[in-house]
């Protein structure tokens, strides 16, 4: 029996659609027809429903779809195994990372893993938290790397590193001249925040109310996408801004922006990785030892 075949099996289970299973194994709609026709010949069962509205899994699909799937990780794990004899690694790694971490950590770290494993192809997906956890739930990534933890129970977080969110005005605001501010300070200015479901914001927020600052007392002029909508705002405006430490090094050595020492604020966070639970597979096994020994 193929292994293609099962891998046929499996698209189509994920999309409910032949049409859309065809499009991701990148062969037409009648083959993907065929291998499923073949497949449930082989078995003697009927694995998927046909109706006006698509496909669903028959209870005979839903319990051979799951041995399917240990069947085709043990192949994995078999090629994985025989690659370490040859040192060689072949296949895929798919991650997600909030923005902070896939803008200004991961690349580098990506580019030296990527020059020893030239057999590995790696896709990068770059969003807030919500949405990597999210990603990583659906199956669509193999792991993620965020800057915050909501505690969802279908996942695994485990700390890798450190950041601190730092209060960052243009080199021309009316504070920039001053050794130090208070909270009083700041708060005669207007603020820029990072979008809702942000894990900087998450982790702003709780520092801000533990300081005993509350929504009303700030004066919030914009949310925007990105730590870099947020630095170019910075630049051209008298805004208060809170970034990653690691954003900012380049625009702190040209002088365009500069980092406000708060009293009695300092506001630090971990970044984590975060996986299903259960077993890894083994590529991104292999990548998160390879990251926590050259993270700093």
């Amino acid at each position: 029996m193929s292994d293609f075949r099962l891998k046929v099996l499996l698209e189509v289970k994920k999309h409910l659609n032949f049409s859309k299973a065809s499009e991701a194994l990148f062969i037409t709609q009648p083959a993907v027809s065929k291998h499923i026709k073949t497949l449930e010949d082989e078995l003697g069962v009927q694995l998927f429903e046909r109706t006006k509205q698509g496909v669903k899994l028959t209870l005979e699909g839903e319990k051979y779809s799951a041995f399917a799937e240990e069947i085709l990780n043990l192949y994995e794990e078999g090629k994985f195994v025989m690659n370490q004899v040859n040192n060689k690694y072949e296949g895929t790694l798919k991650i997600g990372a909030s923005t902070t971490i896939a803008q200004y950590i991961l690349p580098k770290i990506l580019a030296q893993f990527a020059s020893q494993h030239k057999g590995i192809e790696i896709t990068l997906f770059n969003n807030n938290t919500e949405e990597i956890e999210n990603l990583l739930i659906q199956k669509k990534i193999d792991v993620g790397f965020i800057e915050g933890v909501s505690g969802k129970p279908q996942l695994k977080y485990a700390e890798i590193g450190k950041d601190e969110l730092v209060c960052t005005v243009s080199t021309n605001h009316p504070l920039a001249e001053k050794n130090s501010c208070t909270i009083e300070d700041i708060l005669q200015f207007p603020w820029v925040f990072r979008e809702q479901g942000s894990g900087s914001l998450d982790i702003l927020n709780i520092y801000l109310k533990q300081s005993g600052v509350s929504k009303k007392d700030i004066h919030t002029e914009a949310y925007l996408g990105s730590t870099e909508s947020i630095k170019s705002y910075l630049k051209v405006s008298d805004c208060i801004g809170f970034v990653s430490i690691y954003s900012i090094t380049d625009e702190i050595i040209a002088g365009k922006l500069k980092i406000l020492d708060i009293d009695n604020l300092e506001m630090l966070r971990s970044f984590y990785s975060v996986e299903l639970h259960g077993s890894l597979k083994n590529i991104p096994n292999l990548f998160l030892k390879f990251l926590s020994n050259n993270i700093k």
